[in-house]
């Protein structure tokens, strides 16, 4: 009996650095190599330019094939961008193709799944790059047109694809994000300190997670942060990590002149690595996410994964994410952010029920339940 051939669209692992979107299509992959029908009713092929596949060596697979394809990725992605490209399942084979990144291809013989994350740019355009939103509405059409299923990562996402795109709910799938629980949990008090030594950062800092880009609201959240008493500002510290993102230049001068107003805002010099997460959220004493639009918000989920209590924000799919386990205020709200970092610092029985609720709300959450959706609609679950 043939093999199900399960072809993963690769370029978002295929970075130096991955995004969001690389570290969602890095953990599915682990979790449908985990399963135990992998290379026994299926096998996963990632498909990737031969000039990225060595890209793809340092994720150490261990039941995962590739096949390249023969152009460069620059001239590939200047084919894929004016749909130049041919039936691509004519050169690399029939199967079901999985895009995880809202782009897609013709297929002639195959069948089509592409996750569509969000459709920010419809429902806060402001908070998109012009150039990124006009490449979106001019080509989503297209690509959900060809896909089987278009594949949200929570029910607000999918709700809002539903509603904005125009498509029938049968043709979305819901394939939430997860937290590898293996990893993410509690740290040894030793392994915080190290890491805090090596990285330079003090302990009992108020942690935000994610890219500095005006849709997670860092302006608000140093707002906020200047609005407590000072005594507290100066025992807790405000460490923001993260990489720059579109228009971030009003963020980061922010920073700075808080910064020389004598505020305790840290950014690490030093790039911290995906499996040293934990650590960082191990020494912190709270995680702050107050954005303004989120597709899923994966920093909560870890957080609470690892024991720290959330404050986020009451908007998009955040709510859906940390159910009762968090704290939620709404993101326009510098002073509630404020008062509610206060209540939280000064109460531990609350900092205790935050925790124990967060651990049982993060364990709702696998990639191992993800992948077997997408197993399931290949038949295979």
């Amino acid at each position: 009996m043939s093999l199900h051939k399960l072809y993963v669209e690769a370029s978002p692992i295929a970075e130096p650095n991955i995004s969001g979107i690389g570290h969602m299509t890095l953990e599915l992959i682990r979790a449908l190599e985990r399963h135990p029908d992998c290379g026994q009713k299926f096998e996963i092929v990632l498909v990737v330019a031969f000039n990225k596949k060595h890209l793809l060596d340092r994720w150490d697979f261990k039941r995962v094939k590739v096949k390249t394809i023969p152009v460069h990725m620059r001239l590939f992605n200047i084919l894929w961008k004016f749909d130049l490209l041919p039936p691509m399942d004519l050169l690399l084979g029939k199967g079901t193709y999985l895009f995880p990144n809202y782009k897609n291809w013709r297929l002639l013989r195959s069948k089509n799944l592409t996750f569509v994350c969000d459709v920010s740019y419809l429902v806060v355009p402001e908070f998109v790059s012009p150039k990124n939103q006009q490449f979106l509405e001019k080509n989503i059409t297209k690509w959900v047109r060809r896909s089987n299923k278009v594949l949200a990562i929570s029910k607000n996402a999918q709700q809002e694809i539903i509603d904005n795109l125009d498509i029938e709910a049968a043709k979305t799938l819901l394939v939430p994000c997860g937290v590898d629980g293996s990893v993410f949990k509690a740290q040894s008090s030793q392994k915080v300190k190290q890491f805090l030594s090596e990285y330079e950062l003090p302990n009992d800092y108020i942690l935000y997670l994610g890219n500095l880009e005006p849709r997670k609201n860092i302006s608000g959240l140093i707002d906020a942060y200047k609005s407590l008493p000072r005594s507290i500002s100066k025992k807790y510290p405000l460490v923001l990590v993260g990489g720059g993102g579109w228009l971030n230049e009003p963020i980061l001068e922010k920073i700075t002149a808080a910064q020389a107003d004598d505020y305790n805002i840290i950014r690490p010099e030093k790039y911290i690595p995906d499996d040293l997460l934990p650590e960082l959220y191990g020494g912190a004493k709270m995680l702050v996410h107050p954005a303004f639009y989120e597709g899923f918000g994966i920093s909560p989920l870890q957080a609470m994964a690892c024991g720290v209590p959330v404050i986020a924000a009451n908007n998009s799919s955040i709510p859906e994410v940390v159910g009762d386990a968090a704290i939620l205020v709404p993101a326009e709200d510098t002073k509630a952010i404020s008062v509610k970092i206060e209540e939280l610092l000064s109460s531990t029985p609350l900092q205790k029920k935050l925790v124990a609720r967060g651990l049982e709300q993060s364990k709702k959450y696998s990639w191992d339940s993800s992948a077997k959706v997408i197993l399931t609609e290949l038949g295979i679950g």
